[in-house]
């Protein structure tokens, strides 16, 4: 029988040296050479998730899978896991592939794909293997969710003004440049004086700081919207589905998680500024 070979690692799975490509590759070759089939071609994502069908070797499998003259008959796997972990592409796909004719097996988890038996125990590892990226996914959040009311950082950019700083296994963040510190306080002492974004961006890019950096108002807005400047770590403002905001009982805000480059009274004269100009437009 010619079968194609289909290898994936995603980025968290690199350093797992089961899961590498070159021990992914090394297994098929074996399993295949014990069956006496013929690999004729090889289909490789690296650093791709398998949560979603939107892999670029993935989707280059499937369609040498719908040529008329496609060279195989069956794509293996190391585990049905490496070919997707989302049950409603598994079963979209075998459904595609049946329909050409071409099975999928797996080098680790052995089954008849054409008994009801084989059926059943594919089926129910495809089942596990959502549930355990479903559960993945539920102990990662949960474990960010700790991360931020410990005050450390979970991810992103840091903001403007602060840089990465290493405890122990943990990150939080330390004072940046003085320049850049002492533009943050430059950009609320101006919004408390009744400046908005525009105006706030227009004045720094005249003075030209920092040199070669070029200001936004949206920028400047979002600086001034930040409490990170007040010391306070906020996490989960955003949806990670969307980008859209939560309701605010939904963050979490851990106060005095790392130096504040103003003060509370600074903050609020910013704040009760940009609302009035806000209110009056």
């Amino acid at each position: 029988m010619k079968v194609v070979t289909y290898l994936r690692v995603s980025s968290e799975q690199q350093a797992e040296r089961e899961l590498s490509i070159p021990a992914q590759r090394e297994a098929l070759q074996r399993y295949a050479k014990e069956h006496g089939w013929n690999i004729v071609g090889e289909f490789v994502d690296e650093a791709k998730s398998a949560k979603t069908a939107d892999r670029p070797n993935f989707q280059r499998m499937i369609a040498a899978a719908q040529l008329p003259d496609k060279q195989f008959e069956a794509i293996l796997v190391h585990k049905f896991d490496r070919f997707s972990r989302n049950r409603a592409d598994h079963v979209v796909y075998k459904a595609l592939l049946k329909k050409q004719g071409i099975i999928v097996l797996s080098a680790t988890e052995p089954t008849e794909p054409d008994t009801p038996h084989g059926v059943l125990l594919e089926g129910m590892l495809e089942v596990i293997s959502e549930f355990y990226n479903v559960n993945l996914k539920h102990e990662t959040l949960k474990g960010m969710r700790e991360n931020a009311a410990q005050g450390f950082h979970c991810g992103g950019r840091v903001p403007f003004g602060y840089r990465r700083v290493q405890r122990g296994s943990k990150v939080t963040y330390e004072l940046g440049p003085d320049e850049e510190v002492r533009l943050v306080r430059q950009m609320f002492r101006m919004a408390a004086e009744g400046m908005g974004g525009k105006r706030i961006a227009r004045e720094l890019n005249l003075q030209g700081v920092p040199e070669g950096h070029r200001w936004r108002p949206s920028t400047i807005l979002a600086i001034l919207g930040n409490q990170v400047y007040l010391g306070h770590r906020v996490w989960n403002k955003k949806s990670a589905v969307n980008g859209t905001v939560n309701p605010a009982d939904e963050w979490i805000v851990t106060k005095n998680a790392h130096p504040a480059i103003i003060d509370e009274k600074l903050w609020s004269a910013a704040q009760a500024s940009l609302m009035s100009r806000k209110q009056n437009k």
